[in-house]
């Protein structure tokens, strides 16, 4: 995807993206916290975004793709029924998400303000 950004408002898109991707999976899992045999799914994207941070500074290429992967969740206990939603847990992860994504949503928003600023000469 080409853009007028900089590496890093890209990357923080692409990150806002995989936090409303979690948000789905999270979601879903809450959704299903009763249902017999569903095994809670676990968004990983960790790994990507260090990869993505350890890129050499000298370099303006733009951000490598944060591509969410979407697997079971390997802390989950399988309860009687076979189901692996804790929801305690689940709500913990939610909560975490969504300060995850609105922090990313201000940090993208106060960039987009500067340049605002710049092109109006403020």
């Amino acid at each position: 995807m080409a853009t007028i950004f900089d590496p890093t408002s890209g990357l923080l898109s692409e990150m806002i993206r995989a936090t409303a991707v979690r948000h789905r999976i999270l979601a879903s899992n809450l959704a299903n916290v009763e249902t017999p045999g569903y095994e809670a799914q676990e968004v990983a994207f960790d790994k990507l975004l260090a990869e993505a941070q350890g890129q050499p500074a000298g370099r303006p290429a733009a951000p490598p793709g944060i591509r969410p992967v979407v697997r079971a969740d390997p802390d989950g206990v399988s309860r009687r029924d076979g189901n692996t939603v804790d929801l305690d847990r689940q709500m913990v992860k939610m909560a975490e998400n969504t300060l995850w994504h609105n922090g990313l949503v201000q940090i993208l928003a106060q960039r987009l303000n500067v340049m605002k600023a710049a092109i109006k000469g403020q």
